[in-house]
């Protein structure tokens, strides 16, 4: 038995027991939209046979013996002298269980229990009860298990009604993660931030059902050729501080220098969104409220995932503060339009937020919106636990217990994908938009299991009949094909997360077809890597680094990932820091280890008709973010699926692309989870937010009713 086994068993109780007490678990998982929707049932195992098996889990654990003497009281029949009877009664004694069958006074008692251990039993009649005197040989508490060198999730305890709230009245305390860093200048890549808390505001918004209206825009105009989109911004909007009016030059001076197509030196949120749906083009002000927003690729989210709120990071700030402060000050001194308000920011420490009175759109019914970063999951927790914050998001885990304890769940419909890029895969040699030669893949100077390329067939000596591209497409499956996509649902989100097997293909989406599911199959993975010509020698098959960013859900999935695979043979060298240290690397085209993240294909809820790929996985956004492919097919599809009008064509095209990822493996799934949080019903009553076209659980605090 593998010892991820034993793990598994011992989860395999607590998940169980999580059913019982909680079927109503799985109702935070419904999202807003109907055809967004995404139902994840824990799976209900019976304890009869659980329990056996956990038996000899348990009992393969054991270590060295100490003697313990232990008294216990049993109930039964007195027996008439000669008969025989059975006594059966579960005796607790450190763990053991005893099996002894004994005399007394001409009786035949057997006293039945579980285990395995050796017993000595003395027992005395005494009326209708049994005295015995047990001498157990107990085993050593085993080492604390873990899963894949993971700390085993435990389902918290029922603490009992949510507590009454220390924030003052008026304030919500909001659990800030690991990562609480912004910034006012457009283009620096943390100005998302500031957009979701509603400091900074875009032109466009979602709805519940996440269309786009309008939030600084008043009407539009797109293009009939859609060559270009025209907006005319509502007019007496206010920035923050005193610094005016928002006008077209903000607005066009903002996306300006926040394109990477127009400004190199960008190094903004989905960068290469960007520079497909605008180029190199200059955004104009054509006179004080109207602005020209010009197009290189049409982009049907152009409304929602590229100018809306909940979209790319790219907000709009005060050309005015910039101009009069300077670009140092600004950063981090953010002058937005929004409903609320900088008052005190503290990189990776603190956000307080002020509401903002006779707000243009909303006055937000709380005074004060405080973010506090809390890393660690536990101290979250328990910091909600104690009333000590009032929302915070918590490991799905832990989720039904929470709730148990009075905590009601919230969120903005979101969802994330969690995705491993085979980086290194840069198989285009020519720029699919201008042209220009990129040259031969000079990234890889020496060969690299899992990367493919086209232009030399035999680099890297593959097997005889064999080409380079061919053999890497086989280890990039038979990695796939040793993810355990359902222990790790089970083991680390207590079943409510869910297998996601192709990049940005969601398994609940109507259109999924199970054809594109890749099953979990150690052997098979060995078998595939023998073909592909690398055999175990000594354990070992190849060295692999593999990149696992922090602080973005990313870290126990890849640790997994990291145990599954080294059971294959995989030499897997793992580091894990923040995402900064490797974004270096995708931007310039230069990344050979692979990664985790939960980047380029967005959320599950996407529509399927949407082109959620072609921009960061292809030469197109050269300049901008890049998951560590380049690969020609996929600008294609963005391309094909951009000017096509008709929704089933359009569905058939995401069709044809999801059946070539699932041959190629440039990107696998791992699996994909709800982004929600949980709020402290004491002092929220509800939290209505618009639906979310990405990851983020919470945005719109503006939003927020106070008990």
């Amino acid at each position: 038995m593998r010892i991820s086994d034993v793990f598994i068993l011992t989860h395999v109780i607590q998940t169980s027991l999580l059913v019982m007490f909680n079927s109503d678990f799985k109702h935070f998982l419904l999202f807003k939209e109907a055809d967004m929707k995404h139902i994840h049932l824990v799976k209900i195992v019976m304890l009869s046979i659980v329990s056996a098996i956990a038996v000899l889990a348990i009992a393969a654990c054991s270590s060295d013996p100490e003697v313990v003497i232990q008294t216990v009281v049993v109930e039964k029949e007195v027996a008439v002298k000669g008969d025989t009877v059975e006594v059966i009664k579960e005796v607790a004694v450190k763990g053991d269980t005893v099996i002894k069958e004994v005399e007394v006074k001409g009786d035949t008692l057997t006293v039945i229990k579980e285990v395995e251990k050796e017993v000595e039993v003395e027992v005395k009649v005494k009326g209708d009860t049994v005295i015995q005197t047990v001498v157990v040989e107990a085993t050593a508490q085993p080492a604390a298990e873990t899963f894949y060198g993971l700390p085993m999730p435990v389902v918290p305890d029922d603490v009992g009604t949510a507590p009454q709230p220390d924030s003052p009245a008026g304030t919500v305390i909001v659990r800030g993660g690991l990562e609480l860093r912004g910034s006012g200048v457009p283009g620096d890549s943390s100005g998302g931030m500031f957009t979701s808390q509603s400091v900074t505001e875009k032109l466009f918004m979602t709805d519940e059902g996440g269309n786009a209206v309008g939030l600084v825009a008043e009407t539009w105009e797109l293009a009939p050729d859609l060559s270009k989109l025209t907006i005319n911004l509502k007019q007496g909007v206010q920035f923050h501080g005193g610094y005016g009016e928002l006008t077209a030059a903000d607005v066009a001076w903002s996306i300006n220098k926040g394109n990477p197509g127009f400004n190199a030196e960008s190094a903004t949120d989905g960068g290469s969104n960007w520079i497909s749906f605008i180029g190199d083009q200059e955004v104009l002000a054509t006179d004080t409220y109207t602005v020209e927003i010009p197009i290189a690729t049409f982009d049907p989210r152009w409304a929602t995932f590229i100018l809306g709120q909940s979209g790319l990071g790219l907000s709009i700030t005060s050309k005015k503060a910039f101009d009069d402060e300077g670009e140092s000050w600004v950063r981090d001194n953010v002058i937005g339009t929004g409903p609320f308000e900088v008052v005190n920011y503290s990189r990776d420490d603190v956000l307080e937020l002020s509401a903002v009175q006779n707000h243009h759109r909303i006055t937000p019914s709380i005074d004060k919106y405080v973010l506090r970063a809390i890393p660690d999951d536990a101290v979250a927790e328990a910091a909600l636990q104690t009333g000590s914050v009032d929302v915070s998001q918590v490991a799905l885990r832990n989720m039904t217990g929470l709730q148990k304890a009075g905590f009601v769940v919230v969120g903005a419909g979101a969802g994330s994908f969690h995705s491993i890029s085979f980086s290194g895969n840069y198989w285009e040699r020519t720029h699919f938009v201008t042209g220009e030669d990129l040259g031969t893949n000079f990234t890889v100077r020496h060969s690299l299991p899992w990367v493919g390329d086209p232009e030399r067939p035999d680099f890297g000596n593959p097997p005889e009949g064999m080409t380079n591209m061919e053999r890497a497409r086989l280890v990039r499956t038979a990695l796939s094909h040793a993810i355990d996509r359902e222990l790790i649902s089970e083991v680390l989100f207590a079943g409510a997360a869910w297998p996601n097997y192709v990049y940005g293909a969601d398994i609940n989406n109507p259109n999924w077809q199970d054809k594109w599911a890749t099953e979990y199959n150690q052997k098979l993975a060995g078998e595939l890597l023998d073909q592909a010509g690398y055999p175990l020698v000594d354990g070992v098959r190849f060295e692999l680094p593999f990149f696992i960013r922090i602080g973005r859900g990313d870290e126990e999935i890849g640790t997994a990932v990291v145990g599954m695979w080294r059971e294959i043979g995989i030499d897997v060298q793992d580091w894990k820091a923040q995402y900064q240290t490797y974004r270096p690397n995708l931007i310039g085209r230069t990344a050979t280890a692979p990664w985790i993240h939960s980047a380029g294909a967005e959320s599950p809820q996407a529509p399927w008709d949407w082109p959620v790929m072609g921009n960061s996985e292809c030469s197109r956004g050269r300049g901008g973010f890049n998951i560590a492919i380049e690969i020609r097919e996929l600008c294609q599809f963005y391309d094909d699926m951009s000017k096509e009008g008709d929704v089933s064509v359009r569905n058939e095209l995401r069709n044809d692309v999801v059946d070539y990822l699932a041959h190629w493996m440039p990107v696998i799934g791992t699996v994909a989870e709800p982004q929600v949080a949980l709020v402290n019903p004491n002092k929220i009553a509800s939290w209505d937010m618009p639906l979310s076209v990405r990851e983020a659980a919470l945005h719109h605090p503006e939003f927020i009713t106070l008990k």
